[in-house]
């Protein structure tokens, strides 16, 4: 494997099932080779920093995120299923095993919706971090794991990932007809815990076989929008790291899976319901050009779909200048989905309102700091900002639908705050920020990551530096502990 300039993945627009069957060469065999052999040395530098960013961001969201009710059930379930093992779960000092520790640590990871992503063009393709992250905690306590070890684990498991999941991508027609974002991440869970395991490349290419089995199925179109609130399990990213983990120890104990689970006509592609495939973006230019650095970042603790449109309200009212209750009304301009699933005025629980518009402008409205904060009973029970939330108005934007209905799927928005004596501010977003298109510096993802640590009192400065300095770590174990707190 040689360093190579990194290059922008391609964003296939044409039916790819023609090139979806054996012409890529033995898909699953090559990933898995890469996998097994790929070693620290071999990874660039740029992609080394941005798995620590990736890492730390997940562990600030998921100390931000271990005090809400659905980490509460996280771990009552983890205790049903394994407890007793030697692998850590935010916010409890009890041991777990790997399956269990793996499925309660991703529910908590993406508990507040604020976890990463991985984003081409606008278009959001996943939250990888709250399904690798865990899966790599679980291979910790057997034995020692370097922090070059674990990095290049990650490394390899953000690789398969963001490379699998741009290959998958469905047409706009299957797309109205069934998707889900996380499912796929149960080959990158199994890469990450394969690999820190220990596992050579007949081993891991019989876990992805297994992974494959047993992949989750959510979709985007049964998240309960109409029947709220939204499912407590929302891209399925949980059972996808489950699903990995458990794959590897199943194989260990002599289960066979299948061999060529990424292959063919009838692969793993078809089976989760895309109706194209591109191979070469999995297979071609592996180890030289690479996508594990495309990963995104999320400004706020929400779904990304409403992202423009939060971030076009807040910069309006920063202009404006007036308190929530000098707002006469907002206006939003964006597309269908906004309008149609994303407006619930009374979210019941944080889940619900994670996917709620009006909530979250209600949130930062009256003054609620980005985080857990906005979640709280007494935020859902606020009358305040259930009147901002009331005095929101959404029009679909014609150019906007059809940029998120076409093939990249970019979220945009505009929003117009009038204030009580008439005045109007206004402000346009065209496409997520932390992503490809709008990207943020280091110093954003450090800082969303210090406040998330900070807000439960941890300690964050300490954290931050065992990340960014995980290269000399001569036993992750034992470090990681902190990250736990």
């Amino acid at each position: 494997m040689t360093m190579a300039k990194q290059s922008a993945p391609r964003d296939a627009d044409v039916d790819l099932s023609a090139n979806s069957g054996r012409e890529g060469g033995d898909i699953t065999g090559r990933v898995a080779a890469f996998a097994a052999q790929l070693r620290y040395e071999a990874i660039p530098a740029p992609v080394l920093h941005r798995v620590k960013l990736h890492l730390l961001d997940t562990i600030g969201c998921a100390l931000a995120g271990s005090d809400l009710d659905i980490a509460r059930s996280a771990r009552a379930v983890a205790r049903r299923m394994g407890p007793g093992g030697a692998c850590r779960v935010f916010g409890t000092a009890e041991g777990f095993t790997p399956i269990a520790a793996a499925f309660a640590n991703s529910v908590i990871a993406n508990a507040l919706d604020y976890d990463d992503g991985v984003e081409v063009n606008g278009k959001g393709l996943g939250h990888p971090s709250a399904s690798l992250v865990p899966a790599a905690l679980a291979a910790l306590g057997d034995r020692p794991v370097s922090g070059r070890d674990f990095l290049a684990a990650l490394a390899a498991a953000y690789e398969i990932n963001n490379r699998l999941i741009l290959a998958m991508q469905p047409s706009a027609q299957r797309f109205r007809l069934v998707y889900g974002i996380g499912q796929h991440q149960a080959i990158g869970a199994a890469v990450a815990f394969g690999k820190l395991s220990g596992f050579d490349e007949t081993a891991l290419r019989n876990a992805l076989g297994l992974a494959g089995a047993l992949t989750p199925l959510p979709s985007l179109h049964k998240y309960n929008w109409q029947t709220r609130p939204i499912i407590s399990l929302k891209d399925g990213v949980a059972p996808a790291a489950q699903a990995g983990v458990q794959a590897a120890v199943m194989g260990e104990e002599g289960f066979v899976g299948s061999a060529d689970v990424l292959d063919g006509p009838q692969g793993y592609w078809r089976m989760i319901g895309s109706d194209r495939f591109d191979a070469s973006i999995v297979t071609g230019d592996l180890g030289e050009q690479w996508l594990a650095s495309k990963g995104s970042f999320k400004t706020y603790p929400a779904c990304r779909w409403l992202a423009p449109a939060i971030e076009a309200f807040e910069t309006a009212y920063q202009d404006a200048g007036v308190t929530a209750s000098e707002i006469a009304m907002i206006r939003i301009a964006s597309f269908g989905v906004v309008a149609d699933k994303l407006m619930e005025r009374r979210p019941v629980n944080p889940i619900d309102a994670q996917f709620s518009l009006p909530f979250i402008i209600g949130a930062i409205a009256t003054g609620r700091p980005a985080g857990a904060g906005w979640f709280t009973g007494e935020a859902l029970a606020d009358p305040v900002l259930h009147g901002v939330a009331d005095r929101l108005e959404v029009v679909v934007d014609p150019a906007m639908d059809q940029l998120m209905s076409g093939r990249r799927r970019r979220p945009s928005a505009a929003a117009t705050v009038v204030t009580r004596d008439g005045r109007e501010f206004s402000s346009h977003v065209e496409a997520p920020l932390g992503g490809a298109l709008r990207p943020v510096d280091d110093d954003v993802v450090i800082g969303k990551a210090t406040a998330n640590m900070e807000s439960v009192g941890a300690d964050a400065a300490g954290i931050l530096a065992s990340i960014l300095d995980l290269d000399r770590c001569t036993d992750v174990a034992a470090l990681s502990d902190r990250w736990f707190a």
